[in-house]
């Protein structure tokens, strides 16, 4: 015991990713405490039941809450220093307590997937590729025949320094051409570190354009308050120029030496946003998204870590990147759902990136065309500086919004005929239609004509999606996939048709009408593998007349300039949703899609085919804008006690047994509600809409306050309930803080 004391700090606490929220004490041995100086964010490997686990000190102490005898020592030390900042851990520590999980969990997940494994914080070795004399004095024409060498040879002509992996990762450069140029004697090859910190930068960089009144007057709002903390909702229609204006406010941050984090919804977006910096920053740009192997995510972590990487461009898990010298953060399409993480850690990345901010004392600018209602909200009561821009950049004008009734229409193909004739127009003047159905595969349902039959997966209350060119059916939610069926299991009929249509019907429809045009489809299924987004950009690009199909990946941020007319095929989805939320997304999603139409010079339209031409939301969609719609959908949530104007907490269960999970919430209800605040309200248990999931039945409890307090307390009892009650049972529990999806 005596030993133990001299030991300065002889205890640590641990945080360890199990679904426990607590964290672990751990015994210093003497031996390690005088060789080595532990600190917090350091990574140890500690007993844990009959095995060892990695986990991260975050505090030392002197004292333990428990016996002595029944602290275990650490078993070693993995790092020298923290691979987590004061910074970074703090702000863990607050999303922990915020989203009630468990803190282990919430540190791992700032953590690249290779230090979770417990590898190094190094950078990997890569390829350097450098031109031979031959190489160097070797014509660029003489490859005309092999374009991917002639484009590797271009580009290490272009590097005299050399051409390192990860820049020729980021030029899509394919290592095969590199190979064949090296074997013919034009290249040659060298092993370096990756630490990038003496790669000199050949950016080609642009002459900013000059900006409208508005661009630069939100430009120079930015520019007063860049030093200090604050949010600004930059509310600017499609076209209007956004990026514009955090890019000039982006030059003045890099000549001061800040890191700025610009984070985007999407990995397709990426691509084009990293072409555009590139082409007017002269330094160090990293991308961090889930497309990336797990060594290239390090190599991309150390890159911010060691403040060599000036922008970091990432999705939402980049909130957790480290950045000493981080001067703002940008967040692109700031309403996109894909900011919300709906599994494990439920968090929300704009708002814990605010949260950041607040901490770190700089400021926070969120930028979108259809700004969530929780943003306008916070607008319009002064909490966020709001700039509008409210003209297009350049010549474009707002693209014309028009109503296609559908009621006794014949449709061919899912098509009406003004939409038909509306394409060969516009494919007459060598411009491009853009066709928008958020349903992707060929057919979201395959049914038996004799029986009626239909083709559902076994393991969630769903149908699965047709995949005719895969040759699959596929459960969209829990990932079951089957070989396509040609006859029904129940009658044996060979008579099975599909139901509805999918981006792969369409495309295969549209072949059959525009045979001579080329038609381009962009969903998950077109763009899993790596660089295909990018691909599919380009091809886009070089074409000038084309159809381009498209869920919403195709309504976030991207600029195609041929694109003339957008077809929304199916714009009552969302009407008469289920969800609050449903008019919210429909309208975004409308005024996402149609603001790709007439981006520049040529004018835009915009085809809403409907079943409710008259209905309220479309009506005020088309003639009075987002704007207006929001405004009033605030007002609508607010009569209704809604968010934003009250908070929410969805507390799900889900088990195996359909009865347990709503047993277990309904027991939780009578033990606990007594011990909640008035102004508390709790509905339920009740079922989930789509009620089995991945073989799990699921019931819900809804807690609503007005204030967060309050709701906070009633959150960390059922927390605390919850994890006692559930550890000797297969039912598993969540909760949800501040939910997108309540059903």
């Amino acid at each position: 015991m005596q030993e133990t004391l001299l030991t300065p700090h002889p205890y640590i606490k641990v945080a360890l990713p199990v679904p426990m929220r607590t964290l672990f004490d751990y015994r210093v041995p003497k031996a390690l405490a005088l060789r080595h100086a532990l600190k917090p964010g350091m990574r140890v490997k500690v007993p844990f039941g009959k095995s060892s686990r990695l986990g991260v000190i975050v505090a030392l102490s002197d004292i333990s809450d428990w016996d002595e005898a029944q602290v275990k020592p650490l078993t070693s030390l993995h790092d020298e220093e923290a691979v987590i900042s004061p910074e970074l851990m703090q702000l863990c520590e607050w999303a922990a307590r915020y989203y009630h999980h468990p803190i282990g969990d919430v540190i791992f997940h700032a953590l690249p997937v290779l230090l979770r494994k417990g590898e190094s914080p190094e950078f990997r070795t890569e390829n350097w590729w450098f031109t031979t004399p031959e190489g160097q004095a070797l014509s660029i024409d003489s490859l005309k025949r092999a374009p991917r060498q002639q484009d590797f040879l271009k580009a290490v002509q272009q590097h005299p320094n050399g051409l390192s992996q990860h820049a020729m990762s980021v030029l899509d450069l394919a290592v095969s051409a590199g190979k064949s140029l090296e074997q013919k004697g034009l290249l040659r090859r060298e092993q370096r570190s990756f630490n990038k910190s003496g790669e000199k930068h050949t950016h080609q960089t642009q002459v900013p354009p000059i900006l409208n009144p508005e661009q630069a007057s939100a430009t120079q709002a930015l520019l007063e308050r860049r030093h200090e903390f604050g949010v600004s909702l930059l509310d600017g229609i499609t076209g209007s120029g956004k990026t514009e204006v955090f890019l000039q406010v982006m030059a003045h941050l890099i000549d001061e030496g800040k890191q700025i984090l610009v984070m985007v919804p999407e990995i397709g977006l990426t691509p084009q946003t990293l072409k555009r910096f590139e082409s007017r920053f002269n330094t160090d740009i990293v991308l961090m998204h889930s497309n990336m192997t797990d060594r290239e995510r390090l190599d991309a972590w150390l890159l911010a870590q060691n403040g060599h990487a000036k922008v970091i461009i990432g999705t939402r898990s980049s909130t957790f990147i480290p950045a000493p010298n981080l001067g703002m953060i940008i967040i692109d399409e700031e309403h996109d759902n894909s900011y919300k993480q709906h599994e494990g850690f439920r968090y929300h990345a704009r708002d814990l990136a605010i949260k950041r901010a607040q901490n770190l004392n700089i400021p926070v600018l969120l930028a979108s065309a259809t700004p969530s209602y929780e943003s306008l909200a916070n607008a319009l009561q002064k909490r966020f500086s709001w700039l509008k821009l409210r003209k297009r950049a350049g010549n474009a004008n707002v693209s014309k919004m028009e109503r296609v009734d559908l009621r006794g229409q014949s449709l061919i193909n899912g098509f009406s005929e003004r939409a038909l004739i509306a394409m060969k127009d516009c494919l007459e003047r060598k411009e491009q239609v853009l066709v928008f159905l958020n349903r992707r595969g060929y057919a979201p349902t395959l049914m038996c004509h004799q029986c009626g039959w239909i083709a559902a997966c076994d393991h969630c209350d769903v149908n699965l999606t047709v995949h005719k060119r895969a040759n699959k059916l596929h459960c969209h939610h829990c990932d079951t996939q089957k070989a396509l069926l040609h006859t029904c299991p129940e009658c044996a009929s060979d008579e099975l048709f599909t139901v509805g249509e999918g981006t792969e019907q369409i495309e295969s429809q549209l072949q059959g009408l525009f045979k001579d045009t080329p038609i381009l489809r962009v969903d998950r299924d077109s763009t899993q593998r790596k660089s295909a987004m990018a691909h599919l950009t380009q091809q886009i690009l070089q074409h000038d007349q084309a159809i381009l199909i498209g869920t919403q990946m195709l309504a976030k941020g991207h600029h195609f300039p041929n694109v003339t007319l957008v077809i929304i095929m199916d714009a009552d989805a969302g009407l008469f949703s289920a969800d609050f939320r449903g008019m919210e997304r429909t309208a975004q999603l409308i005024t996402q899609v149609a603001g790709r139409a007439g981006r520049a010079k040529k004018p835009g339209h915009v085809l809403l085919q409907t079943y409710h031409p008259d209905h309220q939301a479309i009506e005020c969609l088309c003639n009075l804008g987002y704007e207006h719609f929001a405004i009033d959908g605030l007002a609508e949530r607010k009569s209704l006690a809604l968010p934003p104007f009250y908070h929410q907490v969805i507390v799900r269960a889900e088990s195996g047994n359909e009865q347990e999970a709503m047993q277990l919430l309904q027991t939780m209800r009578l033990e606990l509600e007594h011990q909640f605040a008035p102004e508390v309200l709790l509905v339920g248990p009740y079922s989930a809409i789509i009620v089995r999931k991945a073989g799990q039945h699921r019931a819900l409890v809804s807690l609503k306050a007005h204030h967060r307090g309050a709701l906070h307390h009633a959150t960390a009892l059922i927390s605390q309930w919850l994890e006692h009650s559930t550890k000797q049972s297969r039912i598993r529990f969540a909760i949800d803080v501040d939910p997108l999806e309540t059903y």
